[in-house]
């Protein structure tokens, strides 16, 4: 993949314009050292005339965020921190499954690098086994007519310290529930550029097959985790279990109950319900942790 570099004013930031095999128009990544966020970053870029595939990386975010604000630990060097704008030409009822769409891009480009065991959770947690790799985050923002998509992509790369030596040591409560790109095998590349672009290479085309009307369970097809398997719900003051189903149209989590009472306001055909929010459990592992 061909890639040029040049160095702006400030020599902590520099910019790659890179062509990607399948998608039909150059893509800008700004390379910064740090940034509070860059899904802020692009939620900013947003609001400019900035092309839809405008992509910020950063070295350290030092306010990472995930779902419900949680904090995302992204210390320098450790894993690749990146957001892409995305301005979707189809209707915002639908972009609720872009999160979907790109956690399964995620997901496969963690597969081709030679981390195989990568499974996609909903709603947006990447995993291997029962540990966090990677997770999505999806901000949107409009103004009048115009709106919207900052797409956060949180991948960690170097968690364990053998492989680089001088990378800070993740706290002990993101030690216990996540883990790494090089913890998990014999990744056939750790660097931030070549793990963005396998995401991105792969990102673009699903991104594009979703715009023209190709479902959310065709796209995600078989990376989603625990189809088939007993899951904990809890919703709103509510608990109860049931089997996972698979997808709706528009990314929903389709369970069958089967023990506990399920609030009456969740939609519900032939037995099964389409869950939109609320928490799921995987065995002692609860979703809700994102970029």
């Amino acid at each position: 993949m061909p890639a040029r570099a040049y160095y702006g004013r400030n020599p902590s930031t520099f910019q790659l314009s890179i062509i990607m095999t399948h998608w039909p128009h150059e893509t800008a990544i700004t390379v910064f050292d740090a940034v509070t966020s860059t899904n802020d970053t692009i939620l900013e870029a947003g609001a400019t005339d900035a092309p839809e595939g405008t992509t910020h990386i950063a070295h350290c975010q030092t306010r990472g965020r995930g779902r419900a604000e949680r904090q995302w630990w992204s210390p320098p060097g450790g894993g690749l921190w990146m957001s892409t704008l995305l301005r979707p030409r189809v209707a915002p009822s639908t972009w609720s499954g872009i999160s979907l769409v790109v956690g399964s891009a995620a997901c496969r480009a963690l597969q081709s690098l030679g981390v195989e065991a990568t499974t996609l959770y909903w709603p947006n947690d990447l995993q291997v086994g029962d540990k966090k790799i990677g997770g999505i985050l999806c901000e949107v923002r409009s103004r009048g007519a115009r709106a919207w998509i900052s797409v956060g992509i949180g991948i960690n790369i170097h968690f364990d310290g053998t492989s680089k030596p001088d990378q800070e040591s993740p706290p002990s409560d993101v030690r216990a529930r996540a883990t790494s790109m090089t913890e998990c095998g014999a990744p056939t590349s750790t660097t931030q550029l070549e793990v963005a672009e396998a995401v991105l290479e792969r990102l673009w085309p699903a991104y594009e097959r979703f715009q023209d009307g190709k479902s959310i369970p065709e796209l995600v097809g078989t990376d989603l985790a625990h189809v088939g398997e007993t899951v904990d719900v809890r919703t709103g003051l509510q608990s109860w279990k049931g089997i996972v189903r698979g997808l709706g149209e528009r990314g929903e989590l389709l369970i069958e109950p089967t023990e506990g009472e399920p609030p009456e306001s969740l939609s519900t055909t032939d037995g099964v319900i389409a869950l939109t929010g609320g928490e799921v459990v995987y065995g002692n592992k609860s979703t809700g942790e994102t970029k």
